[in-house]
């Protein structure tokens, strides 16, 4: 496992910009590859997970290989980011977080890899407009879960804030990362609404991407088709991510599990890329 200073070195020679990529040119993907996420079964919580699940679904389906690292400090070694901060992609000296960003990078560097590349620019940006409004719409939603709903912050998300801390910096870094979450939730307006509200705004979004999935799903060949379309985009591997988190997730209550359920061409769609990208692993225990 890299050390935090390994990754401060490498942050700090890292640059802001992209390397200069010429049209129809492909950067070399990096033989060893690394992806940085808290412990999953103790520290990381549901949003954070959703993310690094749907990073990692996507670097399968692109066919580029990366190394999983789990540690203490993961989030502590990441330069920062617009939602959750993680994951983190380290490409020799290159750093990227969160899974717009990762998405930026591959689809712009690795051509031949690049899974929207058989959209035009215009259905491109389209895709790309969908992905915003649906990581937006299921984190905030599960991070209103984790950080507003005192049963779930009093049972899952203090234990996993503070359990790579001893006391008393367990209970400052549960204070610190509260008062973010809660920030962001005010900044998307979404601070003050009650649980019904909250609720309201997912099936909105699970509704439209069920009916994008009912359109395509009758030439579909393995799964209840894809969500633009009869190939793969990145939007499908961040479904897959959040929809896959929300159901396998240990939150004492079932609102954001129920909702999902309810729209079972979504849930369909989540199990087809489970088999085919992770050996049904991650849904093994979903009824």
């Amino acid at each position: 496992m890299d050390t935090e200073v390994e990754l401060t070195s490498a942050l700090l020679q890292a640059t802001d910009t992209q390397p200069a990529v010429q049209p129809g040119e492909s950067l070399p993907w990096p033989q060893v590859v690394y992806l940085y996420q808290p412990l999953e079964d103790s520290q990381l919580l549901l949003p954070e997970h959703a993310s690094c699940l749907a990073v990692k679904t996507y670097l399968r389906m692109c066919r580029l290989p990366y190394m999983e690292r789990q540690c203490d400090n993961a989030e502590f070694m990441s330069p920062g980011g617009r939602l959750t901060k993680l994951p983190l992609l380290r490409l020799d000296h290159r750093l990227f977080t969160e899974f717009e960003p990762i998405v930026g990078y591959v689809e712009s560097t690795q051509l031949d890899h690049a899974l929207s590349s058989w959209l035009d620019a215009e259905e491109r940006e389209d895709m790309r407009s969908e992905v915003t409004y649906v990581e937006n719409t299921f984190t905030l939603a599960e991070m209103h879960q984790c950080y507003r709903e005192t049963p779930i912050f009093a049972n899952y998300t203090q234990p996993r804030i503070g359990a790579a801390h001893p006391w008393p910096l367990s209970s400052i870094r549960r204070h610190e990362k509260s008062e973010e979450a809660l920030r962001l939730l005010r900044v998307y307006q979404w601070h003050d609404l009650d649980a019904p509200g909250v609720q309201m705004q997912l099936q909105q979004c699970c509704k439209l991407l069920s009916d994008k999935l009912e359109a395509n799903e009758e030439n579909a060949e393995l799964i209840a088709g894809y969500l633009w379309g009869q190939q793969l985009c990145e939007l499908d591997a961040l479904v897959f991510g959040h929809v896959t988190a929300i159901l396998a997730s240990q939150l004492v209550s079932p609102m954001l599990a129920d909702t999902v359920r309810a729209y079972p061409r979504l849930v369909a769609h989540s199990r087809g890329i489970d088999q085919a990208y992770h050996q049904g692993k991650q849904l093994a225990n979903e009824d």
